[in-house]
């Protein structure tokens, strides 16, 4: 490929208050802050970040409300190098801001957001030029989130023979809809369809039988499970240091779909597309907050 690959992400973006922590306070307990970051988040706002620190022109196509706010989070994502398409308004007030605590010891993170607005079934924008808006793209991600805006992009990504990938950190009602226009589910160990109980392999028996052929499961720091048409298997992840887990698995995805808009889709590729996806994200633990790590060298540049 001569030019860099094209990414387009679709879905949520919030506007993430994130706080180092030594412990999560207790009832009407007040601790202080080691350190904050305000940052854009969401998984296709993260998963673009991603992308586009990989070496991808990316473009986030979302729904932001018309407010002060919304500029802070545009203006992170351009300076991340994130082409940043408001397609829709998400509504009244500020954007979906999402309330974080990193905890010191650990990495792990406590999240409070208002993701409501974002799973509420809206009529897509009359003007939603979902040609211009692919042209040129080499693979897309959506999140599952405002969907009256994913949904017809992926459809139209497929019947132009573009890759569209699909993260999925939690089954939802109107799942199977999405379900419905993707080639790649990579899916959380919490992606529990109905009658599996999240277990590895009834999860992906019931994603083939809404007719997705490749299912891959991230599972943390343990291995990623998957399975295409041609094989199955698992993948090991790189030992790390964590210091956050903050955006790690959406980092995951904006990888795997670089890869993927770079090298295209193929079954025969897809551990190494994983194993590759999982050293970026792995690089993103070992610092605190979103936007550290940027500036670090990635494993396959050293």
């Amino acid at each position: 490929m001569t030019r860099p690959p094209r990414v387009l992400t679709t879905g949520l973006t919030t506007l993430d208050i994130v706080q180092l922590v030594e412990r999560l306070p207790l009832p009407n307990e007040k601790v202080g802050a080691l350190d904050f970051v305000i940052a854009a988040g969401g998984p296709a706002a993260n998963a673009a970040v991603a992308a586009s620190r990989c070496g991808s022109a990316t473009t986030l196509v979302t729904a932001l409300p018309v407010h002060p706010l919304t500029a802070q989070v545009t203006g992170d994502l351009q300076a991340c190098g994130v082409d940043v398409l408001i397609a829709d308004d998400s509504g009244d007030g500020p954007p979906a801001t999402a309330a974080i605590m990193v905890t010191r010891s650990t990495g792990d993170r406590a999240v409070v957001s208002p993701t409501g607005g974002a799973m509420a079934a809206r009529q897509t924008p009359s003007d939603l030029d979902v040609g211009v808006i692919l042209h040129g793209a080499d693979a897309l991600l959506i999140d599952g989130y405002h969907r009256h805006l994913a949904i017809p992009l992926a459809e139209a990504a497929r019947a132009s023979g573009i890759p569209v990938v699909l993260d999925a950190g939690s089954w939802k009602p109107y799942s199977p809809e999405v379900l419905a226009h993707v080639d790649v589910a990579v899916v959380s160990d919490d992606f529990a369809p109905p009658g599996t109980e999240g277990e590895a392999e009834a999860v992906m028996a019931s994603l083939e039988s809404f007719g997705v052929e490749r299912t891959v499961i991230t599972r943390g720091g343990s291995s990623v499970l998957y399975r295409t048409p041609v094989s199955a298997g698992e993948v090991e992840v790189p030992a790390v240091d964590v210091a956050d887990t903050l955006g790690a698995g959406d980092f995951f995805h904006g990888a795997f779909t670089h890869r993927i808009a770079e090298l295209g889709l193929e079954d025969e590729r897809i551990y190494d597309d994983i194993a590759w996806a999982a050293t970026v994200a792995g690089a993103s633990l070992g610092s605190f907050g979103t936007r550290a790590w940027l500036d670090t060298p990635l494993p396959h540049e050293r």
